[in-house]
C-alpha cells in the first residue's frame, strides 16, 4: 500500500460569522516523517526549538540552597531547585559563571543585557529617572528568529505573566526581547489574547487583526474556533491511520481545553506601576495578578504553537528585571525587588518566591515532555534557559549566575542532564552552546574581554 504524504506545513481551515478566517496547525503525523520518526519526510531534520523564562531579582542570598550537590548527571537538586527532580534528566544546573561586564555598576541592567543579549547595554540620559539603559544588540531569541524564524507563521512569541514591570528606566529592565537598541519586542499578558493571535486567519501567516471590531469578535466566538474546520478535520481523519487519528482527536481537545479554561478565566487587573517599587500592600483580591493561571495557559498555548511549528522561538517573562509583582500565592504582602532589599528577616519569603517560581517553571515544562513530537516530545527538540537578572537581589550581584537548561536540544546537548560549576567563567560560553545547539552559525558572542568562540562544554553532547 503506498505511504500517502502530508506536508509538514498543512493547516485546517474554516471562516467564522463575519467572513474571519480562521487556521489550526496540525501536529507531527505519520505521513510528515520518515519511516523512523526521526526526521521530516519532505524537509529533512525535526526542527530545534528555543526558549527563554526569565525571573527577576535573582534567586536569593544563600548560594547554598540554590546550587546542587554532585556533579555530572549525578547531581541531586538542591533545596530551591527541588520542584525539578521529576525533570532531573532534561535539566542542567551551571553555577559559578559570571555576567560581568566592563562599564556601568548597574546591576539590574547589566544583568539583564548580559544574560539576555551577551553584549554590555547602551547608556541613555537619565530624563530624571534612577538610570537607563537599553539593548545594544538583539537578544538571543531574536538571533534564534533570526536564524529559524522565517520557517513558521512567528518568527517569535513574547509572553509575560506580570505586568509588573519598571517603565521608567529604558528598555533593557521592561522587556527581555529586543531586535536591538530601543527597538523591544513587547509581551503579551493576556492569554486570550495569544489564543486569538494563532488562530488568525492562515494559520498565524497573517499580522494579528488590528482593527477593535475583528479583534472583539474573534474573542466572542473564540469558543467556536474548532466547529468552523470540521469539514477539514473530518477529511484529514479519514487519510490518515489509527495511531494519527488519536493525535488528532488528543490534537482537538487540547484545543477545546484551551478555549473552555479562556473562557472562565478571570481577568486580573492590568496594573501598570511607574514606580512599583513602593506599590505597598494588597488589598483583598483586585491587586492579586494570577501568574500561575496565566502561565499554565501559555505551557498550554505554546505546546500548540510548537507541535502545529507556528514558532520555533519564545520567551517568557515571567517577573521583570527590579519588577514589583507581589507573590501573594507564598504570603508575600510587598513586591518582589522590595522584599531583596528588606534584609535577612525577608530571606524566607524570597525563598518561598522561588520555590514557588520553580514549581509553576516545572509545570509547564512537563506539558512539553509528556506531549509527542515525532519519535521524542518537546523536551527531546528544545533548549530553554531559565535565568535572572541578578543572582543575589539584595547586592545586585551578577557573579555565580542562576541558570537552568532544558532540553536536549534535538540532541545537542546532554542528556541525562548535568551539574556544572564553574570557577568564573563568563555567562556568554552558555549562550553560545545554546545558540548553537538550535541552529544558530555564531563564530563567537560579546566583546572585549568577554567575547567567547567555545562554547559551555560540559553542556554540550
Amino acid at each position: 500500500m503506498k505511504r500517502i504524504r502530508i506536508p509538514r506545513r498543512t493547516f485546517l481551515r474554516g471562516t467564522l460569522a463575519g467572513g474571519i478566517g480562521v487556521s489550526i496547525g496540525l501536529p507531527l503525523l505519520e505521513p510528515m516523517l520518515n519511516a523512523n520518526g526521526t526526521a521530516l519526510a519532505q524537509d529533512g531534520t525535526l526542527p530545534r526549538r528555543f526558549g527563554v523564562f526569565f525571573f527577576g531579582n535573582g534567586r536569593g542570598v544563600e548560594v547554598a540552597k540554590w546550587r546542587p550537590t554532585g556533579t555530572g548527571a549525578g547531581w541531586t537538586p538542591s533545596p530551591l531547585l527541588a520542584p525539578l527532580t521529576e525533570l532531573k534528566d532534561y535539566i542542567s544546573v551551571v553555577t559559578g559563571m559570571n555576567a560581568r561586564l566592563d562599564e556601568s555598576p548597574q546591576g539590574h541592567h547589566r544583568g539583564s543585557a548580559a544574560i539576555l543579549s551577551g553584549y554590555e547595554f547602551v547608556t541613555q540620559p537619565a530624563n530624571n529617572a534612577p538610570y537607563r539603559s537599553t539593548f545594544q544588540k538583539p537578544s538571543v531569541d531574536q538571533l534564534v528568529a533570526a536564524a529559524v524564524g522565517s520557517a513558521t507563521p512567528f518568527k517569535s512569541l513574547e509572553l509575560a505573566t506580570s505586568s509588573r514591570v519598571i517603565k521608567g528606566e529604558g528598555t533593557t529592565i521592561q522587556y527581555i526581547s529586543h531586535n536591538g537598541p530601543d527597538s523591544p519586542n513587547p509581551p503579551e499578558v493576556e492569554p486570550g489574547a495569544v489564543f486569538d493571535r494563532l488562530f488568525a486567519a492562515g494559520g498565524g501567516m497573517t499580522t494579528q487583526p488590528t482593527t477593535p471590531a475583528v479583534t472583539d469578535r474573534l474573542r466572542e466566538l473564540r469558543g467556536s474556533v474548532l466547529d468552523t474546520v470540521l469539514v477539514d478535520l473530518d477529511a484529514m481523519h479519514k487519510r490518515v491511520g489509527a495511531s494519527d487519528r488519536v493525535r488528532l482527536e488528543q490534537h482537538t481537545e487540547s484545543i477545546r481545553a484551551i478555549e473552555r479554561r479562556l473562557t472562565t478565566m478571570p481577568t486580573a487587573p492590568a496594573v501598570q506601576c511607574d514606580n512599583p517599587t513602593r506599590p505597598g500592600a494588597i488589598a483583598g483580591t483586585s491587586g492579586k495578578e494570577p501568574l500561575a493561571e496565566r502561565l499554565d495557559a501559555f505551557g498550554d498555548l505554546l505546546t500548540l504553537a510548537m507541535s502545529c511549528d507556528l514558532t520555533r522561538s519564545f520567551t517568557i517573562q515571567w517577573s521583570g528585571s527590579a519588577g514589583g509583582p507581589v507573590f501573594w500565592q507564598v504570603g508575600a504582602t510587598r513586591a518582589h525587588h522590595d522584599l531583596s532589599h528588606d534584609g535577612a528577616g525577608a530571606q524566607d519569603v524570597i525563598e518561598k518566591i522561588t520555590i514557588f517560581t520553580m514549581e509553576e517553571l516545572a509545570k509547564m515544562l512537563v506539558k512539553f515532555r509528556d506531549t509527542p513530537d515525532g519519535a521524542g516530545n518537546l523536551l527531546d527538540s528544545l533548549a530553554l534557559m531559565a535565568t535572572s537578572d541578578t543572582s543575589d537581589g539584595e547586592a545586585h550581584s551578577v557573579n555565580d549566575y542562576p541558570i537552568v537548561i532544558a532540553g536536549k536540544a534535538g540532541g545537542a546537548l546532554k542528556h541525562p542532564g548535568v551539574y556544572y560549576h564553574s570557577n568564573g567563567e563568563h555567562t556568554n560560553k552558555v549562550l553560545l552552546t545554546l545558540l548553537r545547539g538550535v541552529g544558530v552559525q555564531i563564530a563567537e558572542i560579546g566583546e572585549g574581554n568577554n567575547t567567547e568562540t567555545e562554547g559551555a562544554t560540559a553542556l554540550e553532547a
